[in-house]
């Protein structure tokens, strides 16, 4: 499976919502209605325009159809509160096909995937991928404790042997990402993860080598403006432009 570190094209469109479904008590899954979802790949993001809030939220793609695409979110603000309440049949404003993606070569060997909590998104994507390439691959499934657990039987469907763990043991098993990680014996392994900012430096220091999606508010979602920039060894780097996946040698925690 070969990915794209630029971005192609930016489109925006008013789309149509089809569902906006509750996961748990803070977390969605919108699908929304697209003419062309050929630009989707694993870690590619949209750009949400809510009514009534200035700057557009990014959401990452989670799955996709030949004419509809989902994303993943959860209310951590007024703005995504008002996203959940948003119903079926109105329409919405989405700028798409924005930012790079996950890039899995065979030299990486069989590849660990980690994601945490409303994280998901990108890492459910490309476990579809890596299922419909025939590439074998652990998965490791973040959450805090039972409340914010989301997609299992959809995440075990795709793959059966995905470790489900909470901070608290509340469901499957108990431990963070990184103590799993130790835990079955992975930390050698080329990993590819999306999740909370903490969760991605412990991986990082924990992990010698993979690709971490940043999650991170954009001014713009397409590098117009200097918003989301950040450090790399690489010099100073859009998260919107050059990310939001990053390669970990080119990070500089």
């Amino acid at each position: 499976m070969d990915g794209s570190f630029t971005i192609v094209k930016k489109v925006y469109n008013d789309t149509m919502i089809l569902k906006n479904e509750k996961l748990n008590e803070f977390v969605y899954r919108m699908t929304v209605s697209c003419l062309d979802t050929g630009w989707i790949k694993p870690g590619k993001f949209i750009n949400v325009k809510i009514p009534g809030f200035y700057l557009r939220r990014p959401m990452a793609v989670c799955d996709y159809t030949n004419d509809s695409f989902s994303f993943i979110y959860e209310i951590i603000g007024n703005g995504t509160d008002k996203l959940s309440t948003m119903k079926p049949n109105q329409e919405i404003d989405i700028l798409e096909d924005l930012g790079n993606t996950f890039h899995y070569r065979k030299d990486h060997g069989k590849p660990l995937l980690i994601s945490g909590g409303s994280g998901i998104g990108p890492i459910y994507c490309l476990a579809k991928q890596l299922n419909k390439d025939n590439i074998q691959y652990d998965w490791i499934c973040g959450f805090p404790n039972q409340s914010k657990v989301a997609l299992v039987s959809e995440i075990k469907k795709i793959n059966p042997n995905a470790i489900i763990c909470t901070d608290d043991g509340s469901f499957g098993e108990k431990g963070n990402v990184v103590q799993i990680i130790n835990k079955h014996n992975l930390k050698n392994h080329y990993y590819f993860t999306c999740g909370s900012t903490n969760m991605l430096k412990a991986i990082f220091k924990n992990n010698k080598q993979g690709q971490l999606s940043l999650d991170e508010r954009m001014g713009c979602g397409f590098g117009a403006c200097m918003g989301c920039s950040i450090k790399t060894r690489k010099g100073e780097q859009r998260i919107c432009k050059n990310g939001p996946i990053f390669k970990s040698e080119d990070l500089l925690w």
